[in-house]
């Protein structure tokens, strides 16, 4: 899987960690579609994959934030066992995650530029979301309405999002598209990435100075929006 890095971290910024392999989301995949708690074997009979090597990618999804474990009850004598379970959770519905994620291996597959053709298609997604008139008047208390529309359009959308109006740096804490993006992130954080950027034409923003960190934490990803210039 390539890495993919979006108008990568501005100066200061944490460094965006690479996409997760495929080998470790179908582990996190199953993990999320678990009821309850669920341990190394049985992942490793239900992913096909070695339990070292399913221990392996569970310790680091714990490590990052993506799953939490806790002990077994006690049977007998020995160590009690890890179990684990997710510690977030897309926000769609399971049929509309599957479509995203078809989407986003079509336009993988079959355009030559996938993160252009996913920025443009986050930008008509931008287009087909917003129904009040674009803000071009430049003053501090449009840069606050501004800001806190994109963050009411983007928990809309599905997204958790933390960040007050007066913020430059939001956190998503969720994506609706959690398993396509692990999956295609070069397409899906582009996507994302258009989304924003459709949201914001007419505001005064520099386009070129918004920044979307994948994973920029554990379970969250960052973005920044710059400041509408001073008039």
């Amino acid at each position: 899987m390539p890495e993919t890095q979006l108008h990568g971290p501005k100066p200061g910024g944490a460094e965006p960690v690479a996409p997760m392999s495929k080998a470790r989301a179908a582990v996190l995949e199953r993990l999320r579609s678990s009821d309850g708690t669920i341990n190394v074997e049985e992942l490793a009979v239900a992913t096909g994959q070695h339990s070292n090597t399913v221990r392996e990618h569970l310790e680091a999804l714990v490590a990052n934030g993506f799953a939490t474990r806790t002990t077994s009850v006690s049977t007998g004598r020995g160590r009690p066992a890890w179990r684990y379970a997710p510690a977030i959770a897309e926000t769609s519905p399971r049929g509309y995650a599957a479509l995203a994620a078809a989407l986003a291996a079509q336009i993988a597959a079959t355009s030559e530029k996938p993160a252009a053709a996913g920025e443009l298609a986050g930008r008509r997604w931008a287009h087909a979301l917003q129904d009040t008139p674009a803000i071009s008047t430049h003053s501090a208390t449009v840069d606050r309405a501004f800001r806190a529309r994109v963050a009411a359009e983007l928990a809309e959308a599905g997204f958790g999002i933390q960040g007050n109006a007066a913020a430059t740096d939001f956190t998503l804490t969720t994506c609706p598209i959690l398993g396509a993006a692990r999956e295609n992130p070069e397409v899906v954080c582009a996507v994302h990435l258009g989304l924003v950027k459709g949201l914001m034409e007419g505001s005064g923003m520099a386009e070129d100075d918004v920044e979307l960190v994948p994973f920029a934490g554990p379970g969250a990803c960052t973005l920044h929006l710059p400041s509408v210039p001073a008039t």
